[in-house]
C-alpha cells in the first residue's frame, strides 16, 4: 500500500512565503510527523516496513529523511537556517540530528543493521558527514562554534564520539575493519586531526 501526503501552509508574512511539507510512504506500518514554523522545506520518504520519522523545523531550514528496509528510526530538529539529510537502508538503524544556528550542514548515511548516529550542531557554518556500513556502529558528532568540520566513515562494530568547540577545527575518521573505539575532543581554533585505519583486505 502506498500513501502520499502533501501539505502546504502559507505564512502570514511575508507575502508569498510559506512552509512546504511532503510525505511519501510505501509499504506497511510506517509513522511520520512534521511540524513547521517559518519558511521551511521538509521531506520524508519511507519504503519497506515499520519505519518512524519526525521533523521539527523553525526558521528557514531544509530537511530530508529517506528510509528503506525495515524498522528504521529518524528524528530531525532544525532551528535557524540549516540543511540536513538522513538516509537509512537495512534494518534497525537509528539517527537523531539537531541543528541550531545558521548555514550548518549535516548528512547521515547508514546501511546495514543496528547502527546509531547522533549529530548536534550549534553555531554557524559547521559541516558534519557520517557514513556507517555494516553492523552495530555508533557515532556521535557535537559541534559548538563556527566552521567546524567532521567526516566519519565506519564499516562495523566501531564507536566514535567527537566534540568540537571553537572555530575552523577539522576531524576526519575512517575505520574499515571494525571493533574500534575513539573519543575525541577539539577545543580551540584551527586544529586538524585525522584517524585512518586501513584493513588488511578491502
Amino acid at each position: 500500500m502506498r500513501t502520499l501526503a502533501v501539505v502546504l501552509t502559507l505564512a502570514t508574512t511575508p507575502a508569498g512565503a510559506g512552509n512546504l511539507a511532503y510525505i511519501d510512504q510505501a509499504g506497511i506500518g510506517h509513522w511520520a510527523r512534521q511540524t513547521q514554523t517559518g519558511v521551511n522545506e521538509a521531506t520524508i520518504l519511507q519504503a519497506g516496513s515499520g519505519h518512524w520519522a519526525e521533523q521539527n523545523q523553525s526558521g528557514s531550514n531544509v530537511g530530508l529523511i529517506d528510509q528503506t528496509g525495515h524498522r528504521q528510526l529518524a528524528a530531525m530538529d532544525q532551528t535557524g537556517t540549516n540543511a540536513a539529510r538522513i538516509a537509512q537502508a537495512g534494518s534497525g538503524n537509528r539517527a537523531a540530528l539537531m541543528q541550531d544556528g545558521a548555514a550548518n550542514q549535516a548528512t547521515v548515511s547508514q546501511s546495514g543493521t543496528n547502527n546509531k548516529s547522533v549529530v548536534t550542531q550549534s553555531g554557524s557554518g559547521n559541516v558534519s558527514s557520517t557514513t556507517q556500513r555494516g553492523v552495530n556502529n555508533t557515532s556521535e558528532h557535537i559541534q559548538d562554534g563556527d566552521r567546524n568540520e567532521v567526516t566519519t566513515i565506519q564499516e562495523g562494530r566501531s564507536t566514535l564520539s567527537i566534540t568540537q568547540s571553537g572555530t575552523n577545527n577539522t576531524f576526519d575518521s575512517r575505520l574499515y575493519d571494525g571493533s574500534q573505539g575513539f573519543r575525541i575532543q577539539q577545543s580551540g581554533n584551527g586544529m586538524d586531526l585525522r584517524v585512518t585505519q586501513t584493513p588488511a583486505q578491502r
